[in-house]
């Protein structure tokens, strides 16, 4: 696997390690300002920017900095094997940072890691975080995780598609902390915090705090698993009980007001056929779904709901 570096990661790294580390030798630092102030005498800029990227380098690798990354990387064996390349770039803002899997037309896969230059001044902040990122490309590699990019997006409406995947990051993310946290490997938030961010997320669920120690110590999840919980915490999709707060089979949407088939006109139970020819009118819908069914039907117009 290649380490890939983008140079305005290696600029800021260094140049941040040369006022903030106080573990490297002066003697080291005054070399990196004389190297940078010889790479100001070439005229031509190409040959300039050259220079300053070479003494970068040079730099970043004797402070030890890319030998971090490979040890962040060598941590997590099955990206050797599953992974063409691994590519650091620099993050412009903490909202930007993460790591993600790109795959080239030809299936070569490469991890892309977005990480602010801050961290790589401490590896008190860097190695949390890269065990964090990197255990979440582990996963998406891993054949036996089948993630599906694609299917986290999938759903009914936007806010929906949005909903679901604030809640599957969640789950992944205490799956992951809690594996490392056992592995003895340090991580970006510890048990009380994510078991806050559950709380907030899931505190709808009875068993909530439950459900939080099976993921916090469960073995390794699946993606299956992970969506499953996110879509349907309360697994109204198993019962199709009309319930409180179950979504609507029509729209998706959690509703506390349904309408019985018995309460709807013939016209408008025959255009909900038509459109959902796996409802099963025992099943009933949301009282949005009947209204908006009704007063298309009234006006003649075309069933065009935004689901």
């Amino acid at each position: 696997m290649q380490l890939l570096l983008d140079d305005d990661l290696v600029e800021g790294a260094t140049f941040l390690c040369a006022t903030r580390r106080h573990d490297i030798p002066s003697t080291s630092i005054r070399r990196f300002h004389q190297s940078r102030e010889k790479a100001y005498s070439f005229l031509d800029p190409d040959e300039r920017q050259e220079a300053f990227a070479r003494v970068h380098q040079e730099f970043f690798q004797e402070w030890g900095l890319r030998a971090a990354l490979d040890s962040g990387l060598a941590r997590f064996q099955n990206l050797q094997q599953h992974l063409m390349a691994a590519a650091f770039r620099k993050a412009r803002v903490r909202t930007e940072e993460g790591a993600d899997l790109h795959v080239n037309p030809d299936a070569r896969r490469r991890a892309i890691v977005a990480l602010l230059p801050e961290r790589m001044a401490s590896t008190d902040r860097l190695d949390p975080f890269l065990n964090h990122e990197l255990q979440h490309v582990s996963d998406m590699v891993d054949p036996a995780f089948e993630y599906d990019a694609e299917g986290v997006s999938a759903g009914a409406s936007p806010s929906q598609q949005r909903l679901v995947r604030e809640r599957y990051r969640l789950i992944w993310d205490v799956t992951i902390d809690g594996r490392l946290g056992r592995c003895g490997f340090a991580t970006v938030a510890t048990e009380a915090e994510r078991s806050a961010e559950f709380e907030r997320a899931f505190g709808f669920l009875a068993d909530r705090s439950d459900r939080f120690v099976q993921l916090w110590e469960g073995d390794h999840p699946t993606h299956t698993e992970v969506l499953s919980l996110a879509r349907d915490p309360r697994g109204f999709s198993q019962t199709r009980q009309i319930e409180p707060g179950a979504p609507c089979p029509l729209c998706g949407f959690a509703t506390f007001q349904w309408i019985r088939a018995a309460d709807i006109s013939a016209v408008v139970l025959g255009r909900i056929r038509k459109d959902f020819k796996e409802w099963h009118e025992d099943e009933a819908l949301c009282a949005r779904c009947a209204e908006m069914y009704e007063a298309t039907a009234m006006e003649g117009l075309p069933t065009t709901i935004e689901l």
